[in-house]
């Protein structure tokens, strides 16, 4: 586990985004960018690549999906890694997720061993 690992958190709801972060930053991440939907989150991935961004699903002005789909145009994005959280359980949208290339997903509500776990297996995919 690396501290020092770019974290973007984009989420429209202000307790969702605070309590993740507050648990990533139990775990040990310091470097974490919240930002409240998918347009702000590009324009802060203009700023700073992040290695790793955490999005909502269901966001206003550009959503979870679209802001996956839109990192994934631009060649110099196309290491950061991606977490889509979200409430949807909807068998069709989980698949259109995965048919964009989505292959790593939290369902809500949040617990702290599922974002652990998670994290290990997208920052440590080696460490058995």
């Amino acid at each position: 586990m690396n501290p020092f690992t770019k974290i973007l958190v984009v989420e429209d709801d202000s307790t969702s985004s605070k309590l993740l972060t507050y648990h990533l930053r139990v775990m040990g991440y310091r470097n974490i960018t919240e930002v409240k939907d998918g347009s702000l989150a590009l324009e802060q991935m203009h700023k700073e690549k992040p290695d790793l961004v955490i999005a909502d699903w269901h966001m206003p002005n550009l959503n979870g999906l679209d802001l996956f789909k839109a990192i994934r145009e631009v060649a110099l994005w196309q290491d950061i890694l991606f977490l889509m959280v979200t409430v949807e359980k909807d068998h069709n949208k989980v698949q259109e997720a995965i048919q964009a290339g989505v292959r790593d997903y939290i369902v809500k509500p949040l617990n702290v061993e599922n974002i652990k776990r998670k994290m290990d297996e997208l920052l440590n995919p080696n460490s058995d």
